[in-house]
């Protein structure tokens, strides 16, 4: 059963499952598979733009990733027909044939380029791709060189996921950290739209933002960790979004301005 080609298409990026741990890790995980559940029968495509998960490492033996409820509704939302595809982030980027056997779901490891509608779309994580940080892109290299995941896979599984959880400091996003942050990345949207894309889209900074130049749109999607964003195109064009008591909202948080040169 496929979904009429008409119906929105969705992106949700930066949950970090798993990274908050207790309870605000548990209302992250039971939103979001309420809201992936609610796509179901309504929805075109749905992209997963990275840092789902805080960790997400595929060993050579299948092993427990917990997040079932996510991971069947996923599963749930391809077999309606609907096209879920997942990129991944600086977090989770390890993801592959197991989650895809799991949800249904394709995987991605390098940006996306997609047409909806009239739409022809540009879509990342984001880390790494803004001008500067040479030190985080050669860290980037090293970690997803393939020698690194096979030395990786040596580990057994709860240390190497004890050592990523140590790893990851969720905590240290801060808001100085995400305002830094958003200056180069909105000047690298920016220069996808002067490409010829008619959107850009990332995820990674933790903040939601539409910039519109001569009808294109450059969007960091925000995220769901705090403040459970979503961004939707229909036919009339991209929403900034967040789920709330059981449904999606405008999103008051997300700031959406002119681009340079309007």
């Amino acid at each position: 059963m496929n979904p009429p080609a008409d119906r929105a298409v969705y992106f949700l990026a930066d949950a970090h499952l798993g990274g908050l741990h207790g309870p605000a890790d548990a209302a992250g995980e039971r939103d979001l598979e309420a809201f992936i559940r609610s796509l179901i029968g309504a929805a075109d495509a749905l992209y997963l733009v990275g840092d789902i998960f805080d960790f997400w490492f595929e060993y050579r033996v299948p092993s427990s990733h917990g997040h079932d409820g996510v991971l069947r509704a996923l599963e749930a939302l391809s077999d309606s027909g609907t096209t879920v595809a997942f990129l991944g982030g600086n977090h989770d980027y390890w993801a592959g044939p197991e989650f895809q056997s799991l949800t249904g779901a394709s995987v991605h490891h390098d940006p996306l380029v997609v047409t909806h509608g009239d739409k022809r779309v540009f879509i990342a994580h984001g880390d790494g791709l803004p001008a500067g940080d040479w030190g985080y892109r050669i860290l980037k290299s090293v970690l997803r060189h393939p020698i690194a995941i096979s030395m990786f896979r040596l580990l057994s599984p709860a240390f190497g996921g004890s050592l990523a959880v140590r790893v990851s400091n969720v905590s240290g996003i801060t808001d100085d950290r995400v305002q830094a942050a958003i200056p180069p990345m909105r000047e690298f949207l920016i220069s996808k739209l002067d490409e010829g894309f008619d959107a850009a889209i990332v995820g990674h900074v933790h903040a939601p933002r539409l910039w519109e130049r001569d009808g294109r749109s450059a969007i960091i999607v925000g995220d769901w960790l705090t403040n459970r964003s979503v961004t939707a195109l229909d036919a009339s064009g991209f929403r900034m979004l967040r789920w709330s008591d059981g449904k999606l909202v405008p999103n008051d948080d997300a700031r959406r301005e002119s681009g340079p040169g309007q």
